[in-house]
């Protein structure tokens, strides 16, 4: 669907978009800075405005770097946005042999304040539970 390169052209993520589901699912690549993290972030606002997901699948998988430094930005101009939008599970999946770092634990919990988050070691997990929340509120809402 769209991918975002850091500035030398390197591919730091790829965004797909699972209508069925009404999920936005990004997969990261790379070592990632607070800066990087950012860009990412600003290039989904316009699919997200858009498409107006309710889940989204943060693959972290595979990727290095510290980007606490993206988390005010993350928290008060993206995390806004993406809710007003309908954005309210977050399923953040990450490698179990990479242990996340103080800085970066601080970013999610920043969005685990403001949405359903929850941290899986496996994606097919992660894709199971986002499915169920988001088809549960589907179905709250239709009643």
């Amino acid at each position: 669907m769209h991918r975002v390169s850091d500035p030398f052209g390197a591919i730091i993520a790829e965004f797909n978009y699972f209508v069925a589901e009404r999920v936005l699912y990004v997969c990261w690549h790379g070592h990632l800075t607070g800066e990087l993290v950012i860009r990412v972030a600003e290039a989904s606002l316009p699919w997200i405005e858009q498409l107006h997901p309710l889940g989204l699948v943060n693959d972290k998988r595979g990727t290095t770097g510290d980007w606490g430094d993206s988390i005010d930005w993350i928290q008060f101009e993206w995390l806004p946005r993406a809710k007003q939008n309908g954005l309210f599970a977050f399923a953040y999946v990450m490698d179990p042999d990479t242990p996340m770092s103080l800085e970066n634990t601080s970013v999610a919990d920043a969005i685990g304040e403001e949405l359903d988050l929850r941290l899986f070691y496996s994606l097919p997990v992660a894709w199971k539970w986002l499915r169920q929340r988001v088809q549960k509120t589907s179905n709250t809402s239709a009643a």
